[in-house]
């Protein structure tokens, strides 16, 4: 009887992942039928169907949900084998994929690429842009290496390594008559039209907790994946926003329309963070790449 191959797994996870014969076959760069043979040769060899294939549609039964999660940790398992060695070296090279949430992405990846790429020679930095349940669930799942987030927010079972404290400022339009120098009481924020990030976004939560705090929780929501959209509503006059620290020298640069004021006597912020799973064999190398980050965000905070 034919072994259970590794390229059939990784086929298995494709097409649950894609749900089109088509798409799985273009991400595993093998033809169609190709394709559609091994998963066939696994599902005899297993004994049970994994899929419900019609012209239409393709859809997981029980047995293939229970398969493919087994075999996205087997695949998980093989992709840390090959990195034991390098962690073992205290190097990491190959491919190290790098994920940040959206409002922070624009604004850390420049310090980050230049602290890594300096920290690891060898490696090659794959960046993109995710929400953080999102980002977290890939993560854990082996699709994404390493991540970087604000906290508070849920991250599982992941390596959470805090690396700095962000504090919020409120933008207004520069003709604004709160656009004065000084700190702002931040009871003024329940005077104020507020605008923000649309469900789903960490941001958007822990500015309603700072306005809560200010009496006020009757805001406008934006849809938008990032903070530029809510600034360039602001410099029009529609609203004031809270805006992160780390992204003021894109979003609140001379001519952005943008002025800025500190919360008088205010916690409001976040906390960004480094995060990796727990069972990564370059974890210690990750942990020492924090601490240079840690450096490098702190001139973005300041």
């Amino acid at each position: 009887m034919n072994a259970v191959t590794l390229r059939q797994l990784e086929y298995a996870v494709a097409l649950a992942d894609e749900l089109h014969f088509g798409r799985a076959a273009d991400r595993c760069n093998v033809s169609q039928p190709g394709l559609s043979t091994q998963l066939r040769a696994l599902e005899d060899r297993l004994g049970v169907a994994l899929f419900e294939r019609s012209k239409r549609h393709v859809e997981l039964t029980a047995a293939g949900r229970d398969v493919v999660a087994r075999a996205r940790e087997v695949l998980t398992d093989i992709q840390d084998l090959a990195t034991v060695a390098d962690a073992h070296a205290g190097d990491v090279v190959g491919s190290v994929d790098v994920a940040a949430i959206p409002t922070m992405a624009p604004y850390v990846f420049p310090s980050t690429v230049a602290t890594l790429t300096k920290l690891w020679p060898q490696a090659t930095l794959r960046l993109s842009e995710h929400r953080t349940n999102d980002m977290v669930a890939q993560i854990a799942d082996g699709k994404l290496d390493i991540g970087l987030l604000a906290l508070p927010v849920d991250t599982g079972g992941l390596v959470v390594h805090s690396l700095v404290e962000e504090s919020f400022v409120l933008a207004l339009p520069v003709d604004h008559p709160e656009a004065i120098d000084g700190p702002v009481d931040p009871k003024v924020l329940s005077d104020l039209p507020m605008l923000l990030l649309e469900d789903g976004h960490c941001l958007r939560q822990h500015a309603l907790s700072a306005c809560s705090l200010a009496g006020n929780v009757d805001a406008t929501e934006v849809s938008s994946a990032g903070l530029s959209t809510l600034t360039q509503m602001v410099a029009a006059g529609i609203g004031v926003t809270l805006l992160p620290k780390s992204s003021l020298v894109v979003e609140a640069r001379p001519g952005s329309g943008i002025a800025t004021r500190t919360l008088a006597d205010s916690k409001a912020g976040r906390t960004l963070a480094l995060v990796w799973r727990p069972s990564d064999p370059r974890g210690a190398l990750f942990a020492a790449a924090a601490d240079r980050l840690r450096t490098a965000w702190a001139e973005l905070v300041a």
